[in-house]
């Protein structure tokens, strides 16, 4: 037989095996690079964005972030309820994150996730608390990790080239996470030289604004979004003209540059990170 024919036959056989066994054939073209099976979801944590009382800590009706690897075709957040699993539809997801709202009637438990395909996901390995709104804090310390109030020329009204200084900064490591102080409605978020990056917030029913610079890439919100206490700006940074790792801090009685002056925010920053 001539070479060919036989190689054309076995390759025939071959093909008529891969149609009565299609695991098999799955297996054979993952292995050659071709289609594989998509991999189960993988959920590492679950973090509270919005309404949260704390990162681990959220309310009925707060957004929370999954993440995790092979999320991006999540279909559902299940959470725990009194009477059982209570499933949530995604908001948005990528393949590291899915957000979702807490649904109503959720409790404490580690959330998981199920994708189109059925497949379900390990649980969070860390639990989220579900509390009652009332427990939202209406004030909290701006960075959420190790930090200090530096030296003389950390303080407001320390000397700079051509001005004052009209905030305090805050020193802490880069990448550590900021938070909104109080409810909040973003008017800026931008970048400028000196500043760097940074956002002015609103605080809703007040007539005051905070002002957060040098943050290490833009915020994590938007102009005209209402956030919530404890809600995450951002990220230390030093960008803009910024000395080391520090959040630029001002605290303004009316509006930022549109009538309203900046006050020394020091007292009030101490007296919140005394509560922390």
């Amino acid at each position: 037989m001539h070479p060919h024919t036989r190689f054309s036959l076995a390759l025939t056989a071959s093909c008529a095996a891969a149609l009565l066994l299609p695991g098999a054939a799955l297996a054979a073209s993952a292995s050659s690079g071709g289609v594989r099976a998509p991999a189960n979801p993988k959920v590492d944590d679950v973090v509270c964005v919005s309404r949260c009382v704390s990162g681990h800590k959220a309310t009925p009706g707060a957004t929370v972030k999954v993440k995790g690897a092979f999320l991006d075709r999540v279909t559902r957040v299940v959470f725990r309820g009194k009477d059982g699993p209570l499933r949530a539809r995604y908001e948005s997801r990528d393949l590291q994150r899915a957000k979702a709202v807490v649904p109503k009637g959720a409790i404490a438990s580690r959330p998981y996730v199920i994708d189109s395909h059925g497949n379900v996901s390990n649980r969070s390995r860390r639990r989220l608390e579900i509390l009652p709104p009332s427990a939202i804090p209406e004030e909290v310390f701006p960075v959420r990790g190790w930090h200090t109030f530096g030296s003389s020329g950390s303080r407001f009204g320390a000397a700079r080239s051509g001005h004052t200084h009209q905030g305090q900064d805050i020193g802490a490591a880069c990448g550590t996470r900021l938070v909104s102080v109080r409810k909040a409605r973003v008017r800026y978020r931008a970048y400028e030289g000196a500043a760097g990056n940074y956002v002015v917030l609103h605080n809703v029913n007040t007539h005051t604004d905070f002002v957060y610079m040098h943050l290490i890439k833009p915020a994590a919100v938007r102009p005209g979004e209402v956030i919530s206490a404890g809600q995450k700006v951002g990220y230390v940074g030093q960008t803009g003209d910024a000395t080391g790792c520090h959040l630029h801090f001002e605290f303004w009685r009316g509006i930022w540059y549109g009538g309203g002056h900046p006050v020394d925010p020091l007292h009030f920053l101490k007296l919140l990170d005394a509560k922390s």
